[in-house]
């Protein structure tokens, strides 16, 4: 269970990464 919850703790982290560089090439245009 440990190691599933770091596992979705870095998805989370990278799908807002994700999303926060998208908002910030839709900005940037």
């Amino acid at each position: 269970m440990e190691l599933d919850l770091k596992y979705a703790l870095v998805i989370t982290a990278v799908v807002f990464a994700v999303l926060i560089a998208y908002g910030i090439i839709v900005l940037a245009h």
